[in-house]
């Protein structure tokens, strides 16, 4: 539900929003740019030309409540880093060289970032981790900082555990033993394998952690897509370890009030609404598995044909996205990821979406009853907010630990059993059996185990709390509007002391 807030009589906030260039740090970062425009204030996204068409829906959509967003486009130097031109975006990235490209063209990019933010002194600027020198630049011209992690406190608490040189996964025999993480709000069990590399073994990764961390002790605070109800006890042990503010204002999706925004958001999707809606409409409540593992990774074939013949082993109905796939292809280059006549004898039960699919769409719709999901924060936030339960099929980055918050505190979620952690873009070579996708599946739908029907309805009453939130009253309604107050009073505070050194420059003797 979008947040109604009453335009402040004052002056609005000028704020300078800045997202990694990957949709899914864009899109929520964007949807919380909106939060700030539809409250009345002025909001500019500062990307580079391509990124900036990838936004335009978000940012242009008609603000009823007032207020004003767009978009300044800073050319990327694809040449200087070898790149062709209109490459800007992580999600065009399939390997790792063309993805450290992109990494040096986006630090390159900060000198001209930071010489407009300078130009124009905003109130706020609003920076995604992977941005860290926004935190020296905003210091230097007393603009207070917000950080964007694009995933929950709960991670980030784990990732701060396993830096810690007691962390009990260094005292384990094989990268297979689990151990236990304590000191957190619950015992958290993980095994060395699903941690990433950079914890295992320390890289040039590690460091840019510790830069990114130094950078976030340097801001005023945490921006989070979420609702503080989800993970109340991690956030207040991240504020005692970090000691600075942290601000719940999602689920962020739910700003999307209609079917049609609910389908824009994001790339150009290569499934309509009508016909999403219309083999949805046709199921019953809770009887429809979705199946996606976020934008970046792209499956090898024998992973596929795992997951073709675990679905059809389970007898369950599903929408299946499938990346890295066209509808061009023969019928051999087909059967070398789905067994032989998959399609005939699912069409009545199956679908698959060969890209980008609207995922908040499919989800909120009735007849969806599980989610089989990579746990990036933002498909684990979604599904929350649905009140779907979740089997859980971690791939990198800090899927592990969203994992372990579905499954082990929350219990919405059963686990695939998939062990190692793998890089961004690579799958990996784990091949998950279609006999841990079939068992994993019909624990997760099938209606006759207890356990199932306690999952749904936890997830269910989850859902619900995602809703109150955004609500005015709600939890994340009260800290995006106690955010704009402290921002404002810090703003009205930086004037009267530039206005009383500029009097003090003026009256002093010569």
């Amino acid at each position: 539900m979008e947040m109604e807030m009453e335009s402040s009589p004052s002056r609005p906030l000028e704020l300078f929003f800045i997202p990694f260039f990957s949709p899914g740090h864009m899109i929520p970062l964007c949807e919380m740019a909106r939060l700030f425009a539809v409250a009345g204030h002025r909001v500019t996204v500062i990307t580079t030309p391509s990124n900036a068409a990838l936004i335009h829906k978000t940012t242009t959509t008609t603000i009823s409540s007032g207020g004003d967003i767009s978009v300044h486009a800073i050319p990327f130097p694809a040449k200087e880093v070898g790149l062709p031109s209109g490459l800007e975006n992580f999600f065009d990235a399939k390997d790792f060289n063309t993805a450290t490209r992109l990494h040096a063209g986006m630090t390159l990019l900060s000198r001209d970032m930071e010489k407009f933010i300078a130009a124009r002194r905003p109130d706020c600027v609003v920076s995604d981790m992977f941005h860290p020198w926004t935190a020296a630049a905003s210091g230097r011209l007393r603009i207070p900082r917000l950080v964007f992690h694009a995933t929950c406190i709960f991670a980030m608490c784990l990732k701060d555990a396993v830096r810690s040189p007691d962390s009990p996964h260094l005292r384990v025999d094989s990268d297979y033993e689990p151990f236990v993480i304590t000191g957190l709000p619950d015992p958290i069990t993980m095994t060395r394998s699903q941690l990433p590399d950079y914890v295992r073994t320390p890289n040039g990764y590690t460091q840019m952690m510790e830069e990114w961390r130094e950078a976030e002790m340097k801001s005023y605070g945490v921006l989070v897509n979420n609702f503080y109800e989800l993970d109340s006890a991690y956030t207040e042990h991240y504020k005692k370890i970090m000691g600075h503010k942290i601000f719940h204002v999602g689920p962020t999706a739910m700003i999307h009030q209609n079917n049609g925004e609910k389908v824009e958001r994001g790339q150009k999707t290569v499934v309509g609404e009508h016909e999403c809606l219309s083999f949805l409409d046709s199921k019953k409540p809770n009887s429809v598995l979705y199946i996606c593992f976020g934008s970046a990774c792209i499956f090898p074939n024998d992973q596929l044909m795992e997951i073709a013949c675990g679905v059809e082993a389970s007898t369950h109905q599903f929408i299946w996205v499938v990346f890295g796939k066209d509808n061009e292809e023969s019928a051999e280059e087909k059967e070398e990821w789905l067994p032989k006549g998959f399609e005939e004898r699912t069409k009545e039960r199956g679908m698959i979406v060969k890209g980008w699919a609207p995922q908040v769409l499919i989800l909120d719709h009735p007849s969806i009853g599980g989610f089989l999901t990579h746990c990036g924060w933002n498909s684990v936030i979604e599904g929350v907010s649905a009140g779907v339960p979740m089997a859980t099929w971690p791939l990198y980055a800090e899927h592990f630990y969203n994992e372990k918050l579905v499954t082990q505190v929350l219990g919405i979620g059963v686990e695939v059993g998939k062990m190692d952690w793998n890089l961004w873009v690579d799958a990996g070579k784990e091949v998950v059996k279609r006999e841990n996708v079939e068992r994993a599946v019909r624990k997760l739908m099938d209606s006759g185990d207890p356990a199932a029907g306690t999952r749904r309805q936890k997830a269910k009453e989850l859902g619900e709390k995602a809703r109150r939130a955004v609500q005015e009253g709600g939890s994340s309604h009260r800290d995006l509007t106690l955010l704009i107050e402290e921002l404002k009073q810090l703003r009205d505070e930086r004037e009267k002391l530039l206005g009383a050194a500029e009097a003090l420059s003026y009256s002093a003797p010569t």
